[in-house]
């Protein structure tokens, strides 16, 4: 008889999400400008 009890996710690290340098601004979060990026909202990364 199989197990049907679901085992319990062990603690570990979350895991991070992935992010791309802004194409538009290159990661500095300024347009050519010097205004904040409309694309990435000024975080540098999308």
């Amino acid at each position: 008889m199989p197990d049907t009890e679901q085992a319990l996710p062990t603690e570990s690290e979350p895991i991070t999400p992935r992010r791309w340098q802004c194409c538009h601004c290159g990661g500095g979060g300024l347009d050519s400008y010097g205004d904040t990026c409309r694309h990435c909202d000024g975080l540098g990364f999308c």
